[in-house]
């Protein structure tokens, strides 16, 4: 059995098998009462009692085994305008029972499709009273009991009401979901307005729906338009692959992370990091583009490379400890000095690669002397990792922090001389 996952069908269709089956079975008493006063036959009770008392609960198994169920019981409204319609004419147009069921069927369809709905109701409506006189032969009696017709105008007045109540019920649902929407609104708003990054909504052709006001701080504001271009203002070499990325989010469904230029009011690039995610809002294609602005993290990086390559050309050797001696970064020129690569001496302590050509004491007065003075130079003996002696220059300096504490020690080494020498 198909189950009815949707809440909007589940509630449409238990009210109306709820709203149905009450009213048909009212109905059931009301014609059985006119039908008693007319001498009706057997086979018409049987009729009245497999319309009124088993149709209702056909038609919700009818739509429980549905692949569409909501669609189903759309039709099962028309298809009630069409029976009601027949029983009208086949009992001769009594008023107030005519009245009552083209009210009610009326009302149905108005609710679900408004006055295109009521006027559906009323052609079917027409056309099964219309099918029972061609076929059936048509009279007219339209007077009723009074018991009948006050039987029929309170179930009217009862399913009036009742559907009432159901609207009043369902709005009130929307009303709460409406204020919970638009509290949910305004915590969004207020963090995206607040946001530093730069949150753009964009539609299929990468035009401007919405941006947050950090863009302001970097673009003029007619560039920020609504429908205005926005890739108008990334820089030209980087505008088609930011287009393709779009596109491809678009075409997806899939997030899409990038790298970009936005060339800025004041004429420069700025580098930012992107993801785009696209969405659909009732039944509108946009995307969602978030981007960091990384300018200055790319040019400390930059800067960082640049040292990093100074760093492992220089000529002289270099190594940066930690305070606790742990060695931390060789350069090439040190390999090419020592002999010693960066996988022997990485992770180690400097004092394993004392060469006791010197007593303890030297390398306890060149800590003091750092401590003190925040550095040392001096020239001693040293050995190679092949053993091979040389002279060596050395100096030692602290690297100090803003608070002035000492974070790591750097070593500059050259060799002065050989033993041979």
């Amino acid at each position: 059995m198909q189950k009815l996952t949707r809440p909007g069908s589940r509630w449409v269709i238990r009210t109306n098998y709820v709203v149905r089956a009450a009213s048909f079975a009212t109905l059931f008493v009301a014609i059985g009462m006119h039908m008693a006063a007319q001498n009706y036959a057997a086979t018409a009770w049987t009729l009245l009692a497999a319309q009124f008392l088993v149709y209702p609960h056909v038609l919700f198994w009818r739509t429980r085994i549905s692949r569409q169920p909501l669609r189903a019981e759309m039709s099962n409204l028309i298809l009630d305008c069409l029976v009601l319609g027949v029983w009208a004419a086949a009992l001769g147009f009594p008023a107030v029972i005519a009245f009552t069921m083209f009210m009610g069927v009326s009302l149905d369809n108005a609710i679900y499709r408004g006055w295109r709905g009521a006027l559906q109701a009323l052609i079917v409506f027409s056309c099964g009273a219309l099918g029972w006189m061609v076929f059936g032969g048509s009279s007219f009696s339209p007077d009723t009991e009074l018991s009948v017709t006050v039987l029929s105008l309170a179930c009217l007045s009862a399913y009036v009401i009742s559907i009432g109540t159901q609207v009043f019920a369902r709005n009130s649902e929307l009303h709460v979901t409406r204020e919970e929407l638009r509290k949910s609104e305004q915590k969004y708003r207020l963090i995206t307005e607040n946001a530093g990054d730069l949150i753009a909504l964009l539609d299929a052709e990468g035009r401007w729906v919405y941006a947050s006001p950090s863009y302001r701080s970097l673009l003029p504001g007619a560039a920020l338009e609504i429908g205005a271009s926005a890739l108008a203002q990334i820089h030209p070499e980087d505008r088609e692959m930011v287009r393709a990325r779009l596109k491809e989010a678009m075409q997806t469904g899939e997030s899409q992370e990038f790298l970009y230029r936005l060339v800025t009011e004041d004429g420069a690039a700025h580098e930012f990091e992107a993801t785009a995610n696209a969405f659909s809002h009732a039944g509108v294609r946009r995307t969602v583009v978030v981007s960091i602005d990384i300018t200055e993290l790319r040019q400390r990086e930059k800067a960082l490379a640049i040292q990093a390559h100074a760093f492992e050309n220089m000529a002289e050797g270099m190594m940066i400890t930690t305070t606790d001696g742990t060695i931390l970064s060789i350069n090439k020129a040190f390999t090419a000095v020592t002999g010693y690569s960066k996988e022997e001496v990485l992770g180690k302590q400097v004092t394993e690669f004392h060469t006791a050509l010197q007593p303890a004491k030297f390398y306890d007065d060149i800590r003091e002397a750092v401590s003190r003075h925040g550095r040392w130079a001096g020239t001693t003996w040293s050995r190679r990792k092949d053993n091979s002696i040389y002279r060596e220059r050395r100096s030692v300096s602290a690297i100090m922090d803003e608070a002035g504490h000492t974070t790591h020690y750097i070593a500059f080494v050259a060799v002065a001389g050989d033993a041979a020498n």
